[in-house]
């Protein structure tokens, strides 16, 4: 399980519906960076929150990095368990090479093809990390128009929507909370704020991305429980990456106090029966 599947179960999703009432979302922006190849959203997605993560490291040297490693590096793991040693051995290549186009472009900060190419690649293998039985194909091919799309993304972003001098956390998991739920890491931590990374042509605050970041907000709750030294989240946001475009709001907006604990022990009871 995942925190994602946590929240497709109907009962959860029921009571964060009648928890949480979504902001009013009325926003209306140009769309900036057409996808350019149907069917490729969701590897897009990916490796456009790879290149943004890549992209905050670089205007933001203090951002510290997941200690596990990158999710693809995980995934490496489950295609050696699983006895592909011919995935595992390209992937272990893939992998290596993108830490050196990465380090180059901390350097150099050019958004070279061969890093572009390396984050897509690195998409491929992430989903391994969240389904064990998900089936890597064509694991080496990247088609140009990808690459393609991925710079028109990385073109519009506004350099100061991602630059403080604070704390800035890259794929920050929530240790304990992430463990109650087998699994659940964001994209991006700057100071107070958490931002989920959306690459939809839609411009919509949809339930599922809205429960997506209360979710994170509580299982941060339950890791500062262990470690209260650790900078409360106040605020949530949804950057859309092909409107260049960052929506936040403050988490108190969304919050009833007087049912907002009973909610966070009803979450740890409900997580901890899956």
């Amino acid at each position: 399980m995942s925190l994602t599947s946590f929240l497709e179960i109907p009962d959860v999703r029921a009571k964060f519906s009648l928890e949480f009432q979504k902001p009013k979302f009325d926003v209306k922006r140009e769309l900036l960076a057409p996808l350019i190849l149907e069917g490729h959203s969701r590897l897009i997605g990916t490796a456009a929150d790879y290149l943004l993560r890549f992209y905050a490291k670089y205007i933001n040297p203090q951002a510290e990095e997941d200690e596990g490693g990158w999710a693809a590096e995980r995934a490496l793991r489950v295609l050696q368990r699983r006895g592909e040693n011919n995935l595992y051995e390209i992937g272990n290549v893939i992998v290596a090479e993108a830490r050196h186009n990465y380090l180059n472009f901390l350097e150099t900060g050019k958004f070279s093809d061969e890093l572009l190419k390396s984050t897509l690649l690195l998409a491929k293998l992430d989903p391994l990390t969240r389904r064990s039985d998900y089936i890597v194909k064509n694991l080496e091919f990247i088609d140009k128009e990808d690459i393609a799309d991925l710079r028109n993304l990385i073109n519009i972003v506004e350099p100061n929507v991602f630059r403080t001098q604070g704390r800035v956390l890259l794929n920050p998991d929530f240790g304990p909370g992430s463990l109650l739920v087998k699994g659940a890491d964001a994209d991006l931590i700057l100071d107070d704020l958490l931002i989920d990374v959306k690459t939809t042509i839609k411009l919509t605050l949809d339930r599922k991305a809205f429960d997506q970041l209360l979710g994170y907000y509580v299982l941060s709750l339950i890791e500062r429980r262990f470690d209260p030294e650790i900078e409360e989240i106040r605020r949530l946001g949804i950057y859309f990456s092909r409107y260049a475009y960052l929506y936040e709001f403050p988490v108190d907006q969304v919050i009833n106090p007087q049912t907002f604990p009973q909610f966070v022990k009803w979450f740890e009871k409900r997580a901890q029966e899956i």
